[in-house]
């Protein structure tokens, strides 16, 4: 069963509209999550730890098809990485997140300091690859207006320790947790994206 406790903004407070979209591919609704968020934004970046499939159940697909969002995947492994540079324009690398130079590459392409959108979603091998990930980021030099990452917990109860080490990062870092999830929490940078945009948002799923 999956319980969701919500928030209200207030009296005299509008619910902005929820928007779906056909062409989505996430399969938990990132996707559409994102662009709710920002409002569709055109030509975001993003950052994509574990692209896995380059279409199925990605959750950068349609930022890039539809949005045109450049951006970056990391994927270890060397067939997704093959799809992925056959069938999308943005540029995917077979690289291990927790390793990969992040500083070098951003400054090299010009990413901005503000990045859209950051996904870490690299499974559970190892167990805690997401947090070791995490922690490989320039979070002193870049921020992220939206962030999804796993932790795994539906799994296993005990990868808790690690999502509550996850929390704690990006909490001291002015992140805001917005969606508690079974499987992953869904964060944004109260910062960038208004409170108007969120504030009905908050929830908790329990599985």
């Amino acid at each position: 069963m999956n319980h969701k406790i919500g928030y209200w903004n207030g009296p005299g407070s509008e619910i902005p509209e929820i928007k779906k979209y056909e062409q989505s591919k996430s399969l938990e609704g990132q996707d559409e999550w994102v662009l709710n968020l920002l409002s569709e934004k055109q030509n975001g970046v993003y950052l994509e730890l574990g692209s896995g499939h380059p279409e199925i159940g990605n959750n950068t697909w349609i930022l890039e098809k539809y949005f045109g969002w450049s951006g970056l995947s990391l994927e270890k492994n060397q067939d997704m990485v093959n799809l992925h540079l056959a069938s999308r324009s943005n540029p995917c690398i077979a690289a291990d997140a927790i390793a990969f130079n992040y500083v070098d590459y951003f400054r090299n392409c010009a990413f901005p300091k503000q990045i859209d959108y950051l996904q870490i979603d690299i499974d559970d091998k190892p167990e805690n690859a997401n947090l070791l990930a995490l922690i490989a980021l320039p979070l002193s030099d870049y921020r992220f207006s939206v962030i999804t990452i796993e932790h795994g917990c539906i799994i296993n109860y005990k990868y808790s320790r690690l999502r509550d080490s996850q929390r704690l990062i990006l909490e001291s870092f002015g992140y805001r947790l917005i969606v508690q999830g079974g499987n992953e929490d869904w964060w944004i940078d109260p910062a960038y994206v208004p409170y108007e945009r969120y504030g009905f948002r908050f929830s908790i799923q329990v599985f």
